[in-house]
């Protein structure tokens, strides 16, 4: 039984590596093939019936692409002193085949990839050490 719990941990904890790896790739690709491009960031639009947006909403960023395109998507969760404000301009990368790809330059996301993937090896680690000491 403890083999087979030992065995769970490792696969959860591949899992999570994997989570890692491929977000890690992703910052990664997007740095070497990606277009930059600098995006403004503007609020959340609010509905005439909501009530006003909380100040911690996430922002939406605008920007021209290589066409000539203007478009928007959803930026980082504004969070801390780093991060944009209404108005604020960013360096950003995309994809030029799928716009919907965006990395804002910066730390963002970067740090939560690397505890992924930390994370996973340790929980393959120790699920490979219970699973050959298991009886």
């Amino acid at each position: 039984m403890l083999i087979l719990f030992g065995i769970w941990v490792a696969v959860a904890g591949g899992v999570a590596a994997l989570a890692g790896l491929s977000g890690l790739h992703r910052v990664r690709r997007l740095r070497r093939d990606g277009v930059t491009a600098w995006a403004l960031a503007v609020p959340e639009p609010t509905l005439a019936r909501s009530e006003p947006a909380d100040p911690d909403d996430r922002l939406r960023l605008q920007f021209t692409l290589a066409d000539g395109r203007v478009v928007e998507r959803i930026g980082p969760a504004r969070r801390g002193s780093g991060t944009p404000r209404p108005g604020d301009k960013v360096l950003i990368w995309y994809d030029p085949a799928d716009p919907d790809d965006v990395l804002v330059y910066g730390r963002w996301g970067r740090t939560s990839d690397r505890v992924f993937l930390s994370v996973g090896l340790l929980f393959v680690v120790a699920g490979l050490a219970i699973a050959a000491t298991g009886r």
